[in-house]
């Protein structure tokens, strides 16, 4: 099965990026700067060099008998433990479709699971330094858990290949929407009843024979229609007002503008997090009393540095919240 959408890499090298930064008559990338001043506390090179190090064991040699038999329900059960067991937050399966992977890669398996660690939704209370350490830890999570779920199930006597920022072939929305990992939120991140946006996926090609599960839809589409909170707290207004938006085998998305959204990203040294951290999906449907608590808090500083302020370092937080003695 060949891919058929297209795809941004994001990163230092991707077109768009090294366009911005040529006009901007930058040598490096604000973020992906090699010696920033954050370097000493948490090093994001050394972290992403983690992750790519699962890629080589994506793959490899199938057990040559069907130690667990064939039966859809009893090896998803089965798969299913595995994955929580190693970590996974939730684990979702479906069947693949062309749509699920990148333009220039291509699959001979029929199933995919996507194995979803969520990330410490407190880390925003430390600061933006914080939550970009969490957020690339969980990454470097993820890539551990698929690597090791896909050996798990060769293990069984089925091919698995793992996908992950690592490596990158598969396209995330559309296989974690099949999945039922949660709805399609307003700004571009799939959002899970229990974690809201704030986790990272990981994903499992498998021919394995799976029962899939259904789409999860439980509101946050007729929310987003209304809700304007990611869209007025992104610093440089890179989230699509409700009325802007595309449909896509049948599913709304709101497009975010990715010129204006790297300005946040990836144009300056700090991790921006905002519209997952302030998206009321954190508790609004879990309605875990910490979270709660915590969105509280993180909103009302929002509020006092003003919406729209970019995401700060924990050392400069008296200053920008004018608290400075």
């Amino acid at each position: 099965m060949k891919g058929t959408s297209e795809y941004r890499l994001g990163g230092p090298n991707d077109p768009l990026v090294q366009e911005i930064a040529k006009q901007k008559g930058f040598s490096e990338i604000p973020f992906y700067r090699s010696n920033p001043k954050k370097e000493a506390k948490f090093d994001l090179n050394e972290c992403m060099q983690r992750w790519m190090a699962y890629a080589p064991d994506r793959d490899g040699p199938v057990n040559a008998d069907q130690t667990e038999g064939n039966d859809p329900d009893h090896l998803t059960a089965l798969i299913k433990a595995k994955g929580l067991e190693i970590g996974g937050s939730d684990i979702g399966f479906a069947e693949l479709t062309p749509i699920m992977i990148n333009v220039g890669f291509e699959f001979e398996q029929r199933y995919i699971i996507s194995a979803i660690v969520a990330e410490d939704y407190s880390k925003v209370l430390e600061g933006a330094l914080a939550v970009e350490k969490e957020a690339f830890e969980v990454y470097v999570e993820c890539a551990r858990v698929s690597t090791e779920l896909a050996a798990y199930i060769r293990g069984l006597g089925f091919s698995a290949v793992a996908d992950h920022n690592g490596t990158g072939e598969v396209q995330a929305i559309p296989a974690l929407n099949a999945c039922g990992m949660g709805e399609l939120g307003k700004h571009g991140s799939l959002i899970h009843p229990k974690f809201g946006a704030g986790f990272r996926p990981g994903f499992v090609i498998t021919d394995a024979p799976i029962v899939p599960n259904l789409p999860n839809i439980f509101g946050v589409q007729n929310t987003c229609e209304s809700c304007r909170i990611c869209e007025n707290n992104c610093p440089p207004g890179a989230i699509k007002p409700a009325d802007d938006f595309i449909v896509t085998d049948g599913i709304k998305r709101w497009q975010v503008d990715i010129p204006k959204c790297f300005e946040a990203s990836r144009f300056r040294e700090e991790y921006c997090h905002i519209c997952v951290d302030v998206c009321p999906y954190q508790h609004r449907e879990n309605r875990d009393p910490e979270r709660i608590a915590t969105f509280k808090t993180f909103m009302k500083k929002r509020k006092k540095a003003g919406y729209r302020t970019p995401a700060w370092f924990i050392e400069d937080e008296a200053m920008i919240l004018g608290e400075e003695s």
